[in-house]
Protein backbone atom coordinates (compact mmCIF):
# COMPACT_ATOMS: atom_id res chain seq x y z
CA UNK A 1 0.00 0.00 0.00
CA UNK A 2 1.49 3.44 -1.19
CA UNK A 3 0.60 6.57 1.27
CA UNK A 4 0.58 9.61 -0.81
CA UNK A 5 -1.03 12.02 1.80
CA UNK A 6 1.96 13.32 4.01
CA UNK A 7 -0.98 13.49 7.16
CA UNK A 8 -1.83 10.34 6.61
CA UNK A 9 1.54 9.05 6.16
CA UNK A 10 2.55 10.86 9.62
CA UNK A 11 -0.67 9.68 11.33
CA UNK A 12 0.21 6.25 10.22
CA UNK A 13 3.55 5.82 11.30
CA UNK A 14 2.48 7.07 14.39
CA UNK A 15 -0.35 4.63 14.70
CA UNK A 16 2.57 1.70 14.38
CA UNK A 17 5.27 3.37 16.24
CA UNK A 18 2.93 3.56 19.26
CA UNK A 19 1.79 0.00 18.45
CA UNK A 20 5.55 -1.34 18.60
CA UNK A 21 5.80 0.74 21.69
CA UNK A 22 2.83 -1.29 22.93
CA UNK A 23 4.07 -4.76 22.20
CA UNK A 24 7.38 -3.82 23.83
CA UNK A 25 6.09 -2.53 27.16
CA UNK A 26 2.91 -4.42 27.71
CA UNK A 27 3.82 -8.10 26.83
CA UNK A 28 1.16 -10.66 26.14
CA UNK A 29 -0.75 -11.92 29.31
CA UNK A 30 -0.09 -15.24 28.47
CA UNK A 31 3.44 -15.64 27.74
CA UNK A 32 4.58 -14.25 31.03
CA UNK A 33 1.83 -17.11 32.78
CA UNK A 34 3.54 -19.29 35.18
CA UNK A 35 1.89 -22.12 38.28
CA UNK A 36 -0.51 -20.13 40.65
CA UNK A 37 -0.13 -20.69 44.25
CA UNK A 38 -1.89 -23.43 45.97
CA UNK A 39 -3.56 -23.54 49.49
CA UNK A 40 -4.89 -26.54 51.27
CA UNK A 41 -6.20 -26.34 54.69
CA UNK A 42 -7.66 -28.42 56.74
CA UNK A 43 -8.98 -29.20 60.42
CA UNK A 44 -9.45 -31.50 62.73
CA UNK A 45 -11.09 -32.13 66.69
CA UNK A 46 -8.90 -34.40 68.20
CA UNK A 47 -10.20 -35.62 72.14
CA UNK A 48 -6.79 -34.65 73.91
CA UNK A 49 -6.19 -31.44 75.50
CA UNK A 50 -4.07 -29.11 73.75
CA UNK A 51 -0.56 -29.84 76.26
CA UNK A 52 -0.34 -33.57 74.68
CA UNK A 53 -0.75 -32.48 71.25
CA UNK A 54 1.34 -29.67 71.56
CA UNK A 55 4.36 -32.14 72.95
CA UNK A 56 3.92 -33.98 69.75
CA UNK A 57 4.18 -31.52 66.85
CA UNK A 58 6.78 -29.27 68.32
CA UNK A 59 9.01 -31.81 68.79
CA UNK A 60 10.82 -30.95 65.64
CA UNK A 61 13.27 -34.27 65.93
CA UNK A 62 10.11 -36.57 65.47
CA UNK A 63 7.07 -37.04 62.56
CA UNK A 64 5.74 -40.32 63.59
CA UNK A 65 2.09 -39.15 63.43
CA UNK A 66 2.36 -39.73 59.85
CA UNK A 67 2.62 -43.46 59.24
CA UNK A 68 4.55 -42.87 55.82
CA UNK A 69 7.61 -41.91 57.65
CA UNK A 70 9.85 -44.52 58.58
CA UNK A 71 12.47 -42.49 59.35
CA UNK A 72 13.39 -38.88 61.05
CA UNK A 73 17.22 -37.36 61.21
CA UNK A 74 17.51 -33.69 62.34
CA UNK A 75 20.40 -31.36 62.03
CA UNK A 76 21.32 -28.41 64.28
CA UNK A 77 18.49 -27.45 67.30
CA UNK A 78 15.77 -24.64 67.56
CA UNK A 79 14.93 -22.39 64.59
CA UNK A 80 16.89 -23.02 61.15
CA UNK A 81 16.84 -26.97 62.02
CA UNK A 82 16.58 -28.95 59.43
CA UNK A 83 14.69 -32.17 59.62
CA UNK A 84 14.80 -35.01 57.17
CA UNK A 85 12.03 -37.51 56.42
CA UNK A 86 12.59 -40.99 55.27
CA UNK A 87 10.23 -43.08 53.46
CA UNK A 88 10.03 -46.26 52.39
CA UNK A 89 11.46 -46.39 49.39
CA UNK A 90 14.21 -44.43 50.62
CA UNK A 91 12.53 -40.91 49.21
CA UNK A 92 13.34 -38.13 51.48
CA UNK A 93 11.63 -34.89 52.32
CA UNK A 94 13.65 -32.23 53.76
CA UNK A 95 12.51 -29.34 56.05
CA UNK A 96 13.48 -26.20 57.73
CA UNK A 97 11.51 -25.26 61.10
CA UNK A 98 10.98 -21.40 60.69
CA UNK A 99 8.84 -21.09 63.83
CA UNK A 100 7.92 -22.42 67.11
CA UNK A 101 5.44 -20.46 69.15
CA UNK A 102 4.99 -21.89 73.00
CA UNK A 103 2.85 -19.29 73.64
CA UNK A 104 0.22 -19.49 70.28
CA UNK A 105 0.88 -23.36 69.90
CA UNK A 106 1.69 -22.50 66.86
CA UNK A 107 4.97 -24.19 64.72
CA UNK A 108 5.88 -23.57 60.65
CA UNK A 109 8.35 -25.33 58.56
CA UNK A 110 9.18 -24.83 54.95
CA UNK A 111 10.19 -27.92 52.54
CA UNK A 112 13.88 -27.62 51.53
CA UNK A 113 14.21 -30.58 49.38
CA UNK A 114 11.03 -33.04 47.88
CA UNK A 115 10.75 -35.76 46.69
CA UNK A 116 8.29 -35.41 43.57
CA UNK A 117 6.92 -39.07 44.16
CA UNK A 118 5.93 -38.35 47.32
CA UNK A 119 5.13 -34.36 47.49
CA UNK A 120 5.64 -32.81 44.26
CA UNK A 121 5.74 -29.21 44.85
CA UNK A 122 8.11 -26.07 45.10
CA UNK A 123 8.36 -23.69 47.75
CA UNK A 124 6.13 -25.44 50.51
CA UNK A 125 5.27 -23.60 53.64
CA UNK A 126 3.61 -25.27 56.67
CA UNK A 127 1.94 -24.31 59.60
CA UNK A 128 0.07 -25.48 61.94
CA UNK A 129 -2.24 -23.91 64.99
CA UNK A 130 -3.77 -25.33 67.76
CA UNK A 131 -6.86 -24.19 69.79
CA UNK A 132 -8.24 -25.77 72.81
CA UNK A 133 -11.95 -26.51 72.54
CA UNK A 134 -13.35 -27.27 76.01
CA UNK A 135 -10.35 -29.81 76.97
CA UNK A 136 -10.45 -30.73 73.29
CA UNK A 137 -7.41 -29.72 70.50
CA UNK A 138 -8.53 -28.11 67.24
CA UNK A 139 -5.59 -28.37 65.02
CA UNK A 140 -5.23 -26.55 61.70
CA UNK A 141 -3.02 -27.15 59.35
CA UNK A 142 -2.47 -24.81 56.41
CA UNK A 143 0.21 -25.47 53.38
CA UNK A 144 0.91 -22.92 50.74
CA UNK A 145 2.79 -24.55 47.58
CA UNK A 146 3.77 -24.47 43.72
CA UNK A 147 3.11 -27.32 41.93
CA UNK A 148 6.24 -29.93 40.94
CA UNK A 149 6.86 -28.13 37.89
CA UNK A 150 7.24 -24.55 37.42
CA UNK A 151 6.88 -23.88 33.87
CA UNK A 152 4.39 -23.78 31.47
CA UNK A 153 2.83 -27.12 30.62
CA UNK A 154 3.65 -29.56 33.02
CA UNK A 155 3.73 -33.27 32.76
CA UNK A 156 0.34 -34.63 34.46
CA UNK A 157 1.70 -36.46 37.73
CA UNK A 158 3.47 -32.58 38.67
CA UNK A 159 0.55 -30.30 37.24
CA UNK A 160 -1.40 -28.40 39.78
CA UNK A 161 -4.64 -30.92 40.50
CA UNK A 162 -1.92 -33.63 41.43
CA UNK A 163 0.69 -31.65 43.16
CA UNK A 164 -2.35 -30.45 45.52
CA UNK A 165 -3.88 -34.32 45.48
CA UNK A 166 -0.87 -35.06 46.86
CA UNK A 167 -0.17 -32.78 49.20
CA UNK A 168 -3.63 -32.94 50.70
CA UNK A 169 -2.92 -36.37 51.00
CA UNK A 170 0.33 -35.85 52.79
CA UNK A 171 -1.53 -33.15 55.45
CA UNK A 172 -4.53 -35.41 56.17
CA UNK A 173 -2.57 -38.62 56.75
CA UNK A 174 -0.56 -36.62 59.31
CA UNK A 175 -3.60 -34.82 60.70
CA UNK A 176 -5.41 -38.28 60.87
CA UNK A 177 -2.05 -39.93 62.52
CA UNK A 178 -1.88 -37.13 64.79
CA UNK A 179 -5.45 -37.76 66.41
CA UNK A 180 -5.06 -41.57 66.39
CA UNK A 181 -1.15 -41.16 69.06
CA UNK A 182 -2.35 -38.38 71.01
CA UNK A 183 -6.00 -39.87 71.31
CA UNK A 184 -4.46 -43.07 73.35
Amino acid sequence: MIIKNNKLKRVFCNLLYSLLILCIFCPSQSSSHGPSRQKIKEQIIINSNISKVWSVISDFSKFDWNEDVKKVKVEGDGIGSIRTLTFEKNEEIQQSLEKLLDEKKIISWRVKKTDPSILPVNSYQATILLKDIDGKTEVTYKAGFYRGFMGNDPPEELNDKNSKAKARKFVLKSLNGLKTITEK
